[in-house]
């Protein structure tokens, strides 16, 4: 039987999988117990973009634009109902 000559490669792809879970390690080390971390993130960006429309529509002097606010807060219940 002919010795395989890929054992750098086996070496290189075990330090590969050794690097990826020392960053998933790294990455749960600096999240924590928050395992809702993404939502929380996307909730505060919501909440500053709604503060920076507000303040658009201020400094142009449009409190109310005409038509409906096709809006959707995350604190609303949505109910579907068949006709």
């Amino acid at each position: 039987m002919e010795e395989p000559h890929n054992y750098r490669k086996v070496g290189y792809s075990m330090i590969l999988v050794a690097a990826s879970l020392v960053i998933i390690g790294l990455v749960y080390l600096s999240i924590g117990d928050d395992v809702l971390y993404s939502d929380r993130v996307g909730k505060e960006k919501q909440f500053q973009y709604q503060q920076m429309l507000e303040d658009a529509k201020k400094q142009l002097g449009l409190e109310k634009t005409q038509g409906r606010d096709l809006s959707v807060s995350l604190d609303e219940e949505l109910s579907v109902e068949s006709p």
